[in-house]
């Protein structure tokens, strides 16, 4: 199984619970590739998941440092697809549908074995001429087989999975800023490294972890808005 993971994870808790003092550079790949017994191209798989997601960044010649805690505050809602998909100017495009094993990154998300079957969802949300979200959706193919049969341009795949008798309790997401990737900077059509928010959603079956997916938003043509009591 990919060590990769569990070395991110570690760090991140680290980051997060201000175990690195910032302004003081982090330990180098070559430490870590020692104190998690991996290589050290492993090592630096886990940094530059951190780098993207804004956790880290680097120095030339002097290290990786951590960007400071990130305060995790509040809640917030996210309108549903079917929403989306009502209004005229919406479009919605699949790029690819498939089913696929997991890889051992995507079972320890789903928490099922690598290489059981998972159905795998890339979609592109658009307003007009204009690219605003990339979806990429995993799903637990064991609960859902039947879901590449659905009409995925124009369906919401939550609801598809509720009428195909998969009652969804639980949904925990999570939302940051990050700077574009290549893939995703040439899909929303926007320079390389450009901010945008990363939604991570979990959404359990009962006890199961029945999908997971990750939304890219482009930040300067999308906004999040909720209304609450104080």
């Amino acid at each position: 199984m990919a060590k990769y993971p569990l070395i991110k994870s570690t760090l991140k808790d680290r980051l997060l619970g201000g175990h690195y003092v910032e302004g003081l550079p982090l330990p180098s790949e070559p430490q870590l590739a020692r104190e998690f017994e991996v290589s050290r191209m492993t090592a630096r798989r886990a940094i530059d998941e951190l780098e993207r997601e804004g956790y880290v960044y680097r120095v030339q010649g002097a290290g990786t440092f951590p960007t400071g805690k990130r305060f995790r505050q509040g809640t917030f809602r996210v309108r549903p697809f079917k929403e989306w998909a009502r209004h005229p100017d919406h479009r919605t495009t699949v790029l690819r549908a498939m089913q696929i094993e997991a890889t051992p990154e995507i079972a320890i998300v789903l928490q099922i074995q690598a290489g059981d079957p998972v159905i795998f969802v890339h979609r592109l949300r658009n307003a007009g001429d204009e690219a605003l979200v990339i979806e990429k959706r995993y799903v637990n193919a064991a609960l859902a087989p039947g879901l590449l049969e659905q009409n995925l341009n124009a369906e919401s795949i939550h609801e598809t999975m509720v009428s195909m008798g998969v009652p969804m309790a639980r949904v925990e997401q999570n939302l940051e800023a990050v700077n574009l990737r290549q893939e995703e900077a040439d899909l929303l059509r926007v320079p390389l490294g450009t901010a945008a928010f990363l939604l991570r959603r979990t959404t359990y079956s009962g006890t199961k972890r029945a999908s997971y997916v990750n939304y890219w938003v482009r930040g300067d043509r999308y906004a999040f808005q909720d209304t609450f009591e104080p």
